[in-house]
C-alpha cells in the first residue's frame, strides 16, 4: 500500500496491531546485541519491579517503522525525524496498537509530520512522539524523464543570447516559445518555434504567456530566463534607486514571476529544469560603474540556490549560467578598449558569442545536466576561475 503525497491530507490516521512474542524479543536481542537480562532473563527480571521480562523499547517503537513503511503514507516514505517517550513497557503476550495522525504537511519538501502513539491492550499508552517523513516520489519503471526534450520557454529570445538559445534548443528537439519584448530576429518557419511578446515583469502577460505555451505544446518543463538590461556604466553617486529597480525587475522580479507560472506544470510533469542567465560581473572583483546591472545578477544567483533547495526533492533542478563578456548588441555601446582588454584578459583570448551560451544551456537541459543544480556555470573563456 501507498498514497501519493498528493492524497495525504491532515487529519488523517491510521494504525496496526501486533501481539509481542517471545520469539520477537530473541531475535530483536539477536539483531541489536542488546542481551540486558531485564529482556532476556527471566530470573534476572524477578528481581526487580516488574517481576517479568520487558520487551525492549526500540521493539515497540519499531512498529512505528511497519506503520509508516507499509500503511501512512507506505511504499516509498522515508523515515527522517523521530522524537519519542517511553511511558510503559510492553512485555511478551502484549497486544500493541500502534497509530499515527496526520499533523502537518509541507508541499515544498513532500513531508509530512505524524502524531503517533502505542497502546496495549488495556489502552495504557507505552510510546507516544512525533515522526517526520519524507514520501517519496517514485517513477514508474523504465520512466526516464530526465531524458525527455520537453516544452521551453525562453524569455529575452528576440536577439542575441536568447535567441541562440532558442535555436539550439528547437535543432535539439525541444518546442521553444520564444518570448520578447520590444523586436525579434526572424524565425525560421518551424511548427515547434511559437514567438510570444510579453513583458516579463508585468504578472498578468507572464500569465498570458505560459498558458500561450501550455495551449500550444503542453506543460512547460522547462525555463531559460534570458532577458536582461546592460549597464549605463555610471559611476554609483550618479544612480538612482529607479535604475536599480528596473534591473533587479528584469533579471529578478522576471525569473521569480516565470519560475511561478512554469513550477505548477513542472510539479505536474514530476520533473523540471530553470536557467536563469546570470553573469562573471556578479564573481569575484565586480566590474566598476555596473552597481545596478552586478547587484541584479548577485541577487539573480541567489534567487536560483534558493529554489535549487526547495525544488530539488521534486526533481526540478535550478541552475546559473554566466557568460563573461559576449559578442551581442548589449555590448555594442561599450569602448573598443574595454572589449579588446575583456579579449586579452581571458586565456582563450576571445569574447564568448551567443553560441556559446547555448551550448551549455542545452547541456543542463539535457540528460548530461540531470544531476546538476544550485550551480553556477562560468562560460567566460577562463577570465574568472575557482
Amino acid at each position: 500500500m501507498a498514497y501519493r503525497f498528493e492524497e495525504i491530507e491532515v487529519g488523517q490516521a491510521a494504525e496496526l496491531a501486533h501481539t509481542i512474542s517471545e520469539a520477537d524479543v530473541a531475535a530483536f536481542a539477536a539483531l541489536t546485541g542488546d542481551n540486558n537480562p531485564l529482556h532476556v532473563d527471566a530470573a534476572f527480571a524477578r528481581r526487580t519491579p516488574f517481576q517479568t521480562p520487558v520487551a525492549h523499547g526500540m521493539l515497540s517503537a519499531s512498529f512505528l517503522s511497519t506503520l509508516i513503511g507499509t500503511v501512512l503514507p507506505g511504499g516509498g516514505a522515508l523515515w527522517s525525524s523521530q522524537t519519542l517517550e517511553f511511558h510503559a513497557p510492553a512485555r511478551v503476550g502484549d497486544t500493541l496498537r500502534v497509530r499515527a495522525v496526520v499533523k502537518q504537511k509541507s508541499p515544498a519538501t513532500r513531508s509530512i509530520v505524524l502524531d503517533v502513539e502505542i497502546t496495549n491492550q488495556h489502552g495504557r499508552r507505552l510510546v507516544s512522539g512525533e515522526s517526520i517523513v519524507k514520501v517519496l516520489e517514485v517513477r514508474e519503471e523504465g520512466a526516464m524523464p530526465e531524458q525527455t526534450r520537453p516544452p521551453v520557454v525562453v524569455t529575452g529570445a528576440g536577439g542575441g543570447i536568447g535567441a541562440a538559445v532558442a535555436r539550439k534548443l528547437a535543432a535539439e528537439g525541444h518546442a521553444v516559445v520564444r518570448n520578447y519584448h520590444g523586436t525579434i530576429e526572424a524565425t525560421e518557419g518551424d511548427a515547434r518555434v511559437l514567438a510570444v511578446q510579453a513583458d516579463i515583469t508585468n504578472a498578468e502577460e507572464v500569465a498570458r504567456l505560459f498558458a500561450t505555451a501550455r495551449e500550444a505544446f503542453g506543460p512547460v518543463g522547462a525555463v531559460v530566463h534570458c532577458a536582461g538590461l546592460g549597464s549605463a556604466l555610471r559611476r554609483f553617486d550618479e544612480l538612482d534607486w529607479a535604475q536599480f529597480a528596473r534591473q533587479i525587475d528584469v533579471h529578478v522580479k522576471g525569473a521569480m514571476l516565470c519560475a511561478r507560472a512554469a513550477l505548477p506544470m513542472m510539479l505536474e510533469l514530476q520533473y523540471g529544469a530553470l536557467v536563469f542567465l546570470g553573469s562573471i560581473a556578479a564573481e569575484d572583483v565586480p566590474p566598476p560603474q555596473q552597481a545596478d546591472y552586478v547587484v541584479a545578477k548577485a541577487a539573480l544567483a541567489a534567487l536560483a540556490r534558493s529554489l535549487a533547495v526547495e525544488y530539488g526533492p521534486q526533481g526540478i533542478r535550478v541552475n546559473v549560467v554566466a557568460p563573461g563578456m559576449t559578442n551581442t548588441g548589449m555590448i555594442a555601446a561599450l569602448p573598443e578598449k574595454a572589449r579588446l582588454l575583456a579579449k586579452m584578459q581571458a586565456p582563450l583570448r576571445r569574447l564568448g558569442e551567443p553560441e556559446d551560451i547555448a551550448e551549455v544551456v542545452a547541456f543542463l537541459l539535457g540528460p548530461g545536466g540531470r544531476h546538476l543544480t544550485g550551480q553556477t556555470l562560468r562560460v567566460c573563456g577562463g577570465a574568472v576561475m575557482g
